[in-house]
């Protein structure tokens, strides 16, 4: 037999005498902290908005005792044909949901990822030695902390557990796996394809391997066990047990179009309006906090390729590329790549095994591994402390009380609300039909852009109220905050009412008692009221801000200012000029700008509010130079890009006439 096959026996295994030689309990130790330490990172509360028309969708199911074949939540796309490849997974979590609630489902979703973490160390053990077992444990923890937002409560979970397992059997095959080992994968196929829409790639893991083993067939590297034609007979059973689904073709086409949704280019709103569809490298233009990793985290990865010369397997290799070039599609994706890297390159180092370093090396590497995946939890640890309590709504995201005031009023009907929010109103309202929510393939990308249109431009909101007989519309203002151009343009129609408002929200209604925010005892009571809902600390003082942003857009600037008094933050400094400036105290709001930019020259939001104010003044090319000025700081500053097309829709009339 060849020296590097397919199962070329110079890669070592976990029963090779480096293992032995190793000392035994960092062994134990190394899978405990792993486990641990990926528990905890994906423990946390609930930041996104899908698991909540999952639950509601498990729960339609089993009050219908039957599957959903067309949309029954939202007014925009009710009836259409819904191919909810979901199913399986919306039943199971709507089942822990009825037993243990949203703690359960955020306990059991981070114990999956603590089993898939804990499933690729032993994949990479296994291929690889301690060596590879080390640096798995370590790069993976890591990775995982960095994309710990990637890590909701979604059918992703289970795609990451399944590639976790696809992995591990498919590299049991170089020690002669027999047929029960290979008749895993069909039957893993099954359940993976009803539970989400990534299920593709389960085949593509397996062509992956039978392109490796067709390759050394053709050179004449094959081993004594030939893997390839059990390797064709598992690809064959997987992409049949694709189509074992309730919902057939329309089921198995649906992954295509879902990538057609997902592919980079200016005119695919799908992927330019939507933050997890983003390219990462262009998502970091915006926001670089997260996922200003990734360029670091690739540069790592060629940095090892360099350095230790990993002896890849054209498998793996097969494996990295499809990955990568996901990751680069869409910033959803970095995750996958995120889980698979490191098994993969940890394996391909550690195939280089004791001629390299010596097994008493890899001893204090196994040490070494320890102490850093333990670092990791400690920041995971402190990470977790801050946020909200587990399985709770993050604040801000989504519109807690006035879903709560929706369904003591026993509300029905149809809602405006964002897209982001849409799936929270329908569990926890079931009465309510959102206009829209996040399964974005129930829309075309001309509807969807005319609904970004609207948020951009308010003035034709009334029209689609009366086509869609809207009693109701609650807004969110932080996350995402573009809805507070819809605030202001409601809070001036005489046909809405403000009934509610707080630091992250509005609720509007056609009927009902308006909240007169002219008076500051009811700005005192909301005020007031804020640290009871989220406590004394920064994310009180955030509400806080809000509510003042908040008072300022509806129109209440001298009421913004009153509730900023008693801050003295930069942010509240800001906040305060824009109020001077709202009331139309120009002087004044120059003036506290204008300190500002001693502090910070390149403070791009005061120097758009000088744009502002010079725009205000009719001083238009001064208006154009602070703008300038605040685009060099951030080309892609969202408010100094709304100023800069506000004045060139100034200037172009003037220079036509």
């Amino acid at each position: 037999m060849a020296p590097e096959t397919l199962a070329s026996s110079t890669l070592p295994s976990s029963r090779t005498a480096g293992d032995v030689a190793a000392w035994p309990w960092t062994r134990a130790a190394t899978f405990a902290l792993v486990v641990a330490v990926a528990f905890v990172v994906s423990l946390g509360p609930i930041s996104d908005g899908d698991i909540y028309w999952h639950l509601a969708a498990g729960r339609e199911m089993t009050l219908r005792r039957a599957l959903l074949r067309t949309d029954p939540f939202t007014s925009s796309a009710a009836g259409r044909p819904w191919i909810d490849v979901h199913w399986l997974f919306q039943l199971g979590v709507y089942g822990i949901y009825r037993l243990h609630g949203f703690v359960g489902l955020a306990i059991a979703k981070a114990a999956a990822v603590a089993v898939t973490a804990a499933l690729l160390t032993r994949t990479a053990e296994r291929s690889g030695g301690v060596v590879a077992r080390s640096l798995c444990a370590v790069t993976l923890v890591a990775t995982l902390y960095l994309v710990r937002h990637l890590l909701p409560i979604r059918p992703v979970i289970v795609t990451a557990l399944c590639l976790a397992l696809f992995l591990h059997t498919l590299e049991s095959a170089r020690d002669g796996a027999g047929p029960r080992v290979w008749a895993r994968l069909p039957l893993l196929q099954l359940i993976w394809v009803n539970c989400q829409g990534l299920a593709p790639l389960g085949p593509l893991l397996v062509g992956a391997y039978g392109c490796e083993a067709a390759l050394a067939r053709l050179g004449g590297r094959s081993p004594e066990r030939d893997p390839l034609r059990p390797l064709v007979a598992t690809f064959v059973l997987c992409l049949l047990a694709s189509f074992v689904t309730p919902y057939g073709l329309a089921a198995v086409a649906l992954p295509g179009h879902l990538l057609a949704r997902i592919t980079p280019g200016q005119q695919n709103i799908f992927s330019t309006a939507i933050a997890e569809n983003i390219p990462p490298f262009v998502l970091e233009r915006t926001a670089p906090a997260q996922i200003g990793h990734f360029k670091w985290v690739l540069l790592g990865l060629a940095a090892s390729l360099v350095a230790f010369r990993p002896r890849l397997r054209l498998a793996h290799l097969l494996i990295l590329a499809a990955f990568l070039a996901l990751a680069l599609m869409a910033n959803r994706n970095v995750l996958l790549l995120y889980l698979l890297a490191p098994p993969l390159i940890a394996i391909g180092v550690g195939a280089n095994g004791p001629s390299r370093s010596g097994w008493l090396r890899s001893r204090w590497l196994a040490v070494a591994a320890l102490v850093a995946v333990a670092a990791v939890g400690a920041l995971a640890s402190v990470a977790l402390a801050r946020e909200a309590a587990v399985g709770a709504p993050t604040p801000f995201h989504f519109p807690v009380a006035s879903a709560r005031r929706l369904a003591a009023q026993r509300a029905t009907g149809p809602v405006f609300a964002p897209d982001q929010a849409g799936g929270y109103l329908s569990f926890t309202v079931p009465g309510l039909r959102p206009y829209l929510d996040t399964r974005l393939m129930l829309h075309t990308a001309a509807e969807y852009q005319a609904f970004l249109a609207l948020l951009d431009d308010p003035t034709g909101f009334e029209a689609l109220a009366t086509a869609q007989s809207f009693r109701y519309v609650v807004l969110t203002t932080i996350y995402p905050d573009r809805y507070l151009g819809l605030a202001a343009h409601l809070a001036r129609d005489p046909r809405w009412k403000l009934v509610y408002l707080d630091g992250s929200e509005l609720l509007f209604a056609r009927e009902g008692d308006a909240l007169d925010l002219g008076q500051r005892a009811i700005v005192d009571r909301i005020a007031d009221e804020l640290p009871g809902r989220f406590g004394d600390g920064a994310v009180a003082r955030a509400a806080r801000l809000d509510l003042a942003r908040t008072l300022a857009v509806v129109g209440q600037p001298r009421q913004a200012l009153h509730v900023l008094a008693d801050l003295d933050t930069r942010a509240a400094a800001q906040l305060r000029a824009r109020a001077l400036f709202i009331a139309g105290e120009l002087a004044a709001a120059e003036s506290l700008t204008q300190i500002l930019l001693r502090q910070d020259a390149d403070d791009e939001t005061s120097l758009t509010l000088m744009a502002e104010i010079a725009l205000a003044r009719g001083h238009l090319d001064g208006a154009r130079d602070w703008l300038r000025r605040a685009l060099t700081v951030d080309p892609y500053d969202a408010g100094a890009l709304s100023a800069m097309a506000r004045l060139e829709r100034i200037v172009t009339p003037i220079h036509q006439q």
